[in-house]
């Protein structure tokens, strides 16, 4: 297998311009293009999410494209294992900025070595981290050194 994350997920590239839409009332959106605004950071601290956390995803492991229902029933195991564990997740939709493509996702405050654990048991590329400061992007299968967001030119 070729270590390199686009040859295993052709999706790679464009995981650093998703945008993250966090069910919050109101609907908080984070583009992950842009540097974080001191509004995006409150919203995030109203939402319950001012340190670190992860946001992954149950949908298409390892790169490949499920079915619709496919993805939707590996959304509700990932959402009825968070609950057994008693680990509290707001949802959130990771998508293309033209939402073409949404994947339903989960924040998660843990322990980032944690994430990447749960991300390998999703059998995920990668996940999103939160340090509290920035977002990245975390390999969880394949191991790539973490890349900052946004990404500078």
């Amino acid at each position: 297998m070729d270590p390199a994350p686009d040859h295993h997920d052709p999706d790679w590239p464009k995981y650093p311009e998703t945008v993250l839409t966090f069910s919050t009332s109101p609907r908080l959106e984070i583009d992950l293009r842009a540097p974080l605004s001191p509004e995006a950071r409150n919203g995030l601290a109203r939402a319950g999410l001012s340190g670190p956390f992860a946001v992954m995803t149950a949908f298409d492991p390892q790169g490949r494209d499920l079915t619709p229902e496919e993805n939707e029933a590996r959304r509700a195991g990932l959402d009825k294992t968070l609950r057994a564990r008693g680990t509290a997740f707001l949802n959130v939709d990771c998508c293309s900025p033209d939402r073409s493509h949404c994947e339903r996702s989960v924040a998660i405050s843990i322990p980032q070595d944690e994430a990447t654990a749960l991300a390998r048991e999703l059998e995920q590329v990668a996940y999103f981290w939160f340090d509290g400061q920035r977002f990245w992007i975390v390999g969880a299968l394949l191991p790539t050194d973490p890349l900052a967001l946004p990404r500078s030119s």
